[in-house]
């Protein structure tokens, strides 16, 4: 919320809304508000009276005001407007701008294929492939030949393409009329020019995976609303055309015929209703429902679809309670006991990607169910980061496992025995009568694994990803791409693992499974599926033959219209808490036609969802093709602060950062230069004495430059360094803010205070929190400062370790005393809070006071709890985010979404504070934490005052 302030004097401190735009027009105050529900032009007085709104706009906002200092001028809906006075009476009007260029954004442009290729399926040998691009899609030869056209209509979005079989067809998801539909077209190669023909329009929901049988006769489809969709592709029989029947002869009648013509069916001229003559004509039977629901999931949507190798068998990941408990169902399609459903696994663990083999004797899934705890180097906590691993089940009790022990033994080159080894023909014959007991787990090393699919011979393939942090920093070359995935190759006839490529992004598998196309780095490459590619074997896809055109008008119609079809499927609220969506896109929508960039549209996205009125609604605008990346380097920052003395640009602080964050060192730590010195030469080109270093370090982050500095000594000659500038400075910059705070907490609490920050509520924030945890919890006060925190997902974690209580001691010879619990607070905790606590920040806020941890100090938190999970790409390029899963608390119900959760004491850090570096809402906090310690004293360790007597008690005498 912003605050309006003059001279360190808040002035309208009761109104609510959001206050922005200040400006002194003609002696008096003028701001954009929306506390009465909707932004308009308003003014004060400098003192805060005579408060008056000067427009009048009830739907579009007012925005981006600015004035002369006598008139304000603003824009509301992509119009400009005018207020020439600050009068009671005055009336804002729209100035008639037009411009005399034409709209450039608006025109169409080629789009580099390789660099938009958002799905591909590849046909049933590997020859070629229908490639998606930027909402279109092509056909693609591998070796060589041209590229054609499947599907390219501007305004439509085609997803999911899926071949069926080698009938000659692709099936895809198309939004043509507005809601998602299969179509399906057939390729150049079929004989003949066939239209596409177009199923299930508006039945489908949102389609989030799409998967056809061996044969195309069927195609599964997973929805947003958690169903799990069958449809039948068959083309329906013509209707034969009836055969004419032969007119009856005319019978003999006395009277003249009427005027009136008379039909079987309908009255006559006389007032009677001929009974019409039965016909041996059979009535057509109803066309079969195209549309069948095979389950509906109350957990979220099913994913990972995969069918049999005979096409009989259905098999996907089904999800439990919570956010990632999941299992493996398998469905039967075809034949008796049709839509019989079977649990492959019960539940327990997250289980995912099912496939059959395709010689469809097995069964191979992902689980995470791995539970060997590695230790927590810093703070003694267990955790399970090696988790995964691929399991496989023999279908049949008669199929013997692979990795199972004969009391043969395995022949002298290792695997089966070429009886037990032999291929299925792909029939697929399933005994559920223990069928959860027959899984047993891959002999490969446990990791992360994702996108398993069978190949031909019987093998499976999948992407192996190494173990790393959430902040990157585990390699030890930032630029190390080894946190990329790795394919790799299982032979289940042989049991042995290959690797097949090295690094990259995701791969498709052919229909037979023979050949893989691999997407590296905007590079396609079809290689073979079951060993290592070469010179001969590799084919390298020209990409340059997929000629697209985009059309931004037309793809900014369907990316808004889509953008409200996803928050409508994907909502927390299932009615949107009453608001007219449909309505608001139809005020909006017009809008769409004047937008003439990827950032004005993205600006209008942003006003839409702003409708919803929940928080975690934002928008990234689309990027258009701005160069290669290594025409896009960001300044360089030499983690230093520089000031201009005697035209001569010097020193004055090196940031000491922090060695155990790799990222907040400066690139002058470590080279001898001292504060004082002057920067003289950056490359061997001289300083500009006004503009500084700053433009000859242009482009310069992340790449060597040289640095010549004169030290502050005169006499002493100048000495050249090189140095590799940051790309951001910002975690240089926070360490060091950090570390004033800390030192400002000991200088007023006397050392009887600890400082924590937690930045986020996710990998860096955990990072911080624990950065510091065992020594700041000693102190026997502790301060929790979550100002500023951005969010996350982490807060129970950090809850967790706060609830903490010592109820002993562990005292150890030479030491001094550890407490039990290890790392728990000694004392009263004080959390501090401000108006940019937001997320997971307001849910750790609203926990300190539920559970009575401690009080909050500061001010009235973000309010913004109802959070997001992914992100939603639209057709151009644009990303949305959808807020879905909203927080519900005891005490607060949903009140804390738009509010915030308030302080127990309030606390407030005035721009004259900050100005002047007065740690206003820090003193505060420091001072109810010592008031809490006097009244309530930090828990100590016992003395040796009172230690057992270990000592032999004396012999009693005999009792006679």
């Amino acid at each position: 919320m912003g605050r309006l302030w003059l001279h360190g004097e808040r002035l309208l401190a009761d109104l609510g809304g959001h206050l922005d735009c200040p400006m002194f027009v003609d002696g008096r105050i003028a701001f954009l508000s929306d506390h009465e529900g909707v932004g308009n032009l308003y003014s004060c007085r400098p003192d805060g009276t005579d408060l008056r709104r000067h427009t009048d706009h009830d739907a579009f906002y007012a925005r981006h005001a600015s004035s002369d200092g006598r008139r304000v001028v603003y824009q509301c809906a992509g119009d400009v407007w005018l207020v020439d006075a600050l009068t009671p009476d005055s009336v804002p009007r729209k100035l008639d701008v037009r411009l005399g260029g034409q709209r450039a954004g608006r025109r169409g442009y080629q789009v580099p294929a390789s660099s938009h290729v958002a799905g591909i399926s590849v046909d049933m040998t590997g020859r070629a492939s229908a490639v998606s691009v930027r909402g279109s899609l092509y056909w693609l030869t591998h070796r060589d030949g041209p590229a054609r056209t499947i599907a390219d209509t501007p305004g439509v979005r085609v997803r999911f393409p899926v071949m069926l079989g080698d009938t000659g067809q692709v099936a895809y998801v198309t939004d043509a009329e507005g809601e998602d539909a299969i179509e399906i077209a057939y390729l150049p190669r079929a004989s003949g020019e066939r239209q596409p023909r177009r199923l299930a329009s508006g039945q489908l929901g949102r389609v989030r995976e799409m998967v056809a049988d061996p044969d195309g006769e069927r195609i599964a489809i997973a929805s947003h609303d958690g169903r799990l969709l069958l449809i039948d592709t068959a083309e329906p029989e013509p209707e034969p055309k009836p055969e004419p029947e032969p007119e009856p002869e005319p019978e003999p009648t006395a009277e003249p015929p009427t005027d009136t013509e008379t039909t079987a069916g309908t009255e006559t001229a006389t007032g009677t209703t001929p009974t019409p003559e039965p016909t041996s004509e059979p009535t057509p039977a109803p066309a079969p429902e195209p549309v069948t629901e095979l389950i509906r999931s109350i957990n979220g949507a099913v994913t990972d679809l995969a069918f049999s190798p005979d096409g009989g068998w259905l098999t996907w990941s089904h999800p439990g309670i919570g956010r990632s408990l999941r299992q493996i169902k398998l469905a039967k399609i075809a034949g008796s006991f049709a839509r019989t459903i079977v649990d492959v696994t019960n539940g327990r663990f997250e289980d995912e990607n099912p496939v059959f083999t395709s010689d469809g004797r097995y069964l191979a899934f992902l689980s995470w169910r791995g539970f060997d705890p590695v230790y927590d180097v810093h703070t003694g906590d267990l955790s399970f980061p090696l988790g995964c691993r691929p399991y496989l089940v023999p279908l049949s009790s008669a199929t013997p496992s692979p990795f199972a022990l004969s009391p043969e033994g395995r022949p002298a080159a290792g695997g089966l025995d070429p009886s037990v080894g032999e291929s299925g023909d792909g029939t697929v014959t399933v005994e559920v009568e223990g069928l959860a007991d027959r899984v047993t787990p891959f002999p490969v090393t446990a990791s992360k694994y994702s996108s398993l699919y069978p190949v031909s011979g019987g093998g499976l393939v999948w992407l192996r990803w190494p173990i790393s942090g959430a902040l990157g920093e585990t390699f030890a070359n930032p630029a190390d791409l080894s946190g990329r995935p790795t394919l790799e190759h299982f032979d289940i006839t042989k049991a042995r693992k290959s690797e097949l490529v090295g690094h990259l992004d995701w791969f498709a598998p052919s229909g037979d499974g023979s050949r893989l196309v691999v997407v590296d780095e905007g590079e396609l490459r079809a290689v073979p599926a079951t060993e290592p590619g070469d010179g001969d074997t590799t084919v390298y896809l020209d990409m340059r033959r997929i000629l697209h055109d985009v059309d931004p008008g037309a793809e900014w119609r369907q990316a808004f219209d889509e953008a409200g079809r996803i928050i409508r499927a994907y909502f927390w609220e299932p009615d949107l808490c009453g608001i007219d969506w449909d309505g608001v896109l139809d005020q909006y929508r017009p809008l769409v036609e004047r937008v003439s960039s990827p950032d004005e549209f993205a600006d209008l996205l942003r006003e839409v969802l702003g409708e919803l009125g929940t928080s975690h609604a934002y928008v990234t605008p689309a990027r258009r093709n701005e160069g290669p990346p290594h025409y896009q380097r960001p300044i360089g920052l030499l983690g230093a602060n520089l000031v201009c003395r005697d035209d001569e640009w010097m020193i004055k602080r090196i940031l000491p950062g922090d060695s155990s964050d790799s990222k907040a060192r400066s690139p002058l730590a470590g080279t001898s230069i001292r504060e004082g010195s002057v920067l003289t030469h950056v490359d061997g080109r001289p300083v500009d004495p006004v503009a500084g270093p700053y433009p000859l370090l242009s482009a310069a982050g992340g790449t060597t430059v040289e640095l010549t500095f004169r030290p502050a000594e005169r006499n002493r000659p100048s000495r050249r360094v090189a140095v590799v500038p940051l790309i951001d400075e910002r975690p240089l910059r926070y360490q060091d803010w950090v570390a004033k705070r800390r030192e400002a907490v000991r200088e007023i609490s006397g050392g009887r205070c600890g400082y924590l920050h937690i930045p986020d509520m996710g990998g860096s924030g955990w990072a911080q929190f624990n950065r510091d945890l065992r020594l700041e919890v000693s102190r026997p006060a502790l301060i929790v400062d979550v100002r500023g925190n951005a969010g996350g997902n982490i807060s129970e974690l950090v809850v967790e370790k706060l609830t903490r209580r010592i109820i002993g001691w562990d005292l150890t010879r030479d030491a001094q005393p550890v407490s039990y619990a290890s790392n728990a607070p000694r004392g009263p905790v004080v959390a501090l809070a401000d108006e940019a606590t937001s997320s997971d920040g307001d849910m750790i806020t609203a926990a300190f006071r539920l559970l009575n941890l401690g009080p909050v100090v500061g001010q009235r938190t973000w309010g913004g709890v109802v959070g997001m999970t992914g992100r939603h790409r639209l057709g151009d390029g644009t990303v949305i985010t959808v807020p879905m899963n909203a927080a519900w608390f005891d005490a607060y119900g949903w009140s804390i979404e738009n509010h915030g959760v308030e302080p127990d004491i309030e606390a407030l850090r005035t721009p004259l504070d900050w100005a002047e570096g007065r740690h206003a809402q820090l003193d505060d906090a420091v001072w109810v934490a010592l008031d809490l310690l006097a009244g309530h004293p930090a828990s100590t360790p016992p003395g040796y005052g009172a230690v057992p007597d270990l000592r032999r008690p004396p012999l009693p005498p005999r009792t006679t």
